[in-house]
This record gives structure tokens, C-alpha cells and sequence, in this order.
């Protein structure tokens, strides 16, 4: 059975008592964020619960992590709330996410576990990529022409800002002369402006989620977005546009060294994005240099290598066999047949 919710909503009050029944019954749990009950109630010795996260990694500070910060919760809250409590493990897919979920969960290390996450498997079906490929390609025809045209397909995806404004507007202005199609994935509470027309696409509320949109990227513009770690595992160029870096680190700060840790270029205008991105979309392209080529490509690897070691091959490699994450995650709940 899935429950999905949303804990600030009227109606939640009715789902946590759903919850409560279903703790009190099921013969193994997992949630992929903090779930009230989870966490406050105790639970039988023999029901094993699963973290299994919404994102593959951590760039920003989240959960105890986060206490005391602007947007992160209060900590007598977060303590009054047990937050992050009763997990049997938590899921990560390296070293460095697993280093960040011992403090963000506030657990003891011995509980990270190496299974990955299901959706790894998911970006790693290439057949399955391809299918969704062609599915988006067919359903927004202007993508396919695009590229015809020899044009670039670039995701701008932003870590959502409570309370601020992202400048989709400032982004789609400097990206209006290029031949591709820029597809903006806002978060769906985010209020900013959006762009109407030209060659942008708003790609949220399509019902087409953020890794199916990974299966038409030619690059990936973000700032501190787990969408990182995804691209990554498709060899997607990324690059990094952290416009209110000094804002954000006081609002909810980082949970890594930024400079150092993220896979490509770090730009500080909307200008310098578009020219950025336009130069890594030439992946296969003459124009883009052997030399430029392979520090993209060393980018990545380096990335996995630290970020999501327990799920590639030495170096950073993509698995030559899957890492099958969501048959080990079922294996470690330890169900009863």
C-alpha cells in the first residue's frame, strides 16, 4: 500500500490515523521523507522501517542539519517531534550522502546502508530510457524539431526557495536567440514568473516527472539540487548557476564543500549559463574540444566516485551489472512470506 500526502495539508489529520493503522499491521515500512507517526510512536520490535529519501544525495542541509537555519526547522521542534526517528536503516548510494544522512537523520552511522535507491534503477534502464525518450519527444513535437535544427535541449532545474523568487525570466531572456528548447522544471510550490512562449517549455504539471525529462537532456543548468546526482548517472553536462549563494547559505546553508564537490562549470550570470550549457551540449559536436570533453567526462566520474560509490564501478564507472537497489531494499525489510 502507498499513502501520499501532505503532512501541512486539512486533511492529514485523517491519513496520520490511516498511518497509525498501517504501522500497527504491516509487516515492513518505508517512507521517503519524515512521516509524524514513523517517528513519535513506538512501534512493534519486529517491524523494520525504511528511509529511502526523495533524492539521491545531499547538496544542501536538511533535517538536523538544518536545525535552527531560516528554513529548516526550529530545534526544540524538531526534537519535541523526534524527527528522523525509529528507522531500521536508511538508504544511501555513498560515501559522502552517507557521511551527510549520519548527522541530517541523527542516527548512528551503522544504520546507513549501501542499497542505493530504487530510482537508480530507473535511471539506469537504458531500454527504458529510450522509450521515454521517444514518448516526450512525440508528445512535444517542437523538442524533436529543435534538435533537427541542431539545436540543444537544456533542463534549468533550481532547488525551490521558500518566500523568494527564481529568475526563470532572467534565464529564458538569455537563452531567446539560441536555436534549442529550454524546458523549466519549477517545483510545484514555487510561485516565480514564468516566461510565456518563444522557445521555452514549462515541463512541470505535464505529468512528465524530472527523471523522465533526464531521458532528452543535452545538459542540466542547477544550483544546489540533488537533480545532480541523477544527471550524473546519465552523463548528463551540468552546470552550476548558485546565483544567491551568500543569501542560501544563511537561509539553509550547504552540506558540501560547493566549489570542490560539484561535477562542471560555476557560472554567476543567466548569460554565462546559456553560453555554458550551449558549449557542454556539444558533447559529440566537433566544436566541443577533446580536452573539454574529457574533463567533462572526469567531472562525473569523480562525482560518482565519492557521491555514489556503493552503486558504480571502481572510479566512478557505471556498473557493468545493476546494482538491483530496490531488491535490496525488500531483502533488508526482512518480510515474512
Amino acid at each position: 500500500m502507498v499513502i501520499k500526502h501532505k503532512k501541512l495539508s486539512v486533511s492529514y489529520l485523517g491519513k496520520a490515523f490511516r498511518e497509525m493503522y498501517h504501522l500497527a499491521t504491516c509487516a515492513g515500512c518505508l517512507v521517503d521523507g519524515y512521516i509524524i507517526p514513523v517517528s513519535i510512536l513506538n512501534h512493534r520490535e519486529e517491524l523494520r522501517i525504511g528511509q529511502i529519501w526523495h533524492a539521491l544525495g545531499a547538496i544542501k542541509k536538511f533535517g538536523h542539519l538544518a536545525s535552527g537555519t531560516r528554513e529548516g526547522p526550529h530545534p526544540r521542534v524538531a526534537e519535541a517531534m523526534r524527527m528522523h526517528q525509529n528507522y531500521t536503516f536508511v538508504c544511501a548510494s555513498g560515501s559522502v550522502p552517507a557521511s551527510i544522512y549520519t548527522a541530517a537523520f541523527g542516527i548512528p552511522a551503522e544504520r546507513i546502508k549501501p542499497y542505493g535507491m530504487p530510482r537508480i534503477d530507473y535511471l539506469l534502464d537504458d531500454a527504458g530510457q529510450q522509450d521515454r525518450r521517444k514518448k516526450i519527444l512525440h508528445r512535444f513535437p517542437q523538442l524533436q524539431k529543435a534538435q533537427e535544427r541542431g539545436g540543444q535541449i537544456i533542463l534549468y532545474v533550481p532547488t525551490f526557495r521558500r518566500g523568494k523568487q527564481i529568475p526563470y525570466t532572467q534565464l529564458a531572456a538569455a537563452f531567446a536567440d539560441e536555436p534549442g528548447t529550454l524546458v523549466l522544471l519549477p517545483h510545484p510550490q514555487d510561485k516565480s514568473p514564468l516566461p510565456e512562449g518563444g522557445n521555452t517549455l514549462i515541463g512541470t504539471g505535464t505529468g512528465v516527472g524530472v527523471l523522465d525529462w533526464l531521458a532528452v537532456a543535452d545538459v542540466v543548468i542547477t544550483d544546489y539540487s540533488a537533480v545532480t546526482y541523477e544527471a550524473s548517472l546519465r552523463n548528463i553536462p551540468m552546470v552550476f548557476w548558485p546565483y544567491d549563494m551568500d543569501d542560501y547559505q544563511d537561509a539553509r546553508g550547504l552540506a558540501v564543500d560547493y566549489q570542490a564537490e560539484v561535477p562542471g562549470p560555476i557560472v554567476s550570470s543567466a548569460t554565462e549559463a546559456v553560453e555554458q550549457a550551449m558549449r557542454l551540449g556539444g558533447l559529440n559536436a566537433e566544436e566541443l574540444s577533446s580536452a573539454a570533453r574529457e574533463e567533462m567526462e572526469a567531472n562525473i566520474l569523480r562525482f560518482r566516485s565519492r557521491h555514489l560509490d556503493f552503486v558504480t564501478d571502481d572510479g566512478g564507472a557505471l556498473p557493468a551489472t545493476p546494482p538491483r537497489c530496490a531488491d535490496q531494499i525488500v531483502d533488508a525489510l526482512q518480510l515474512q512470506s
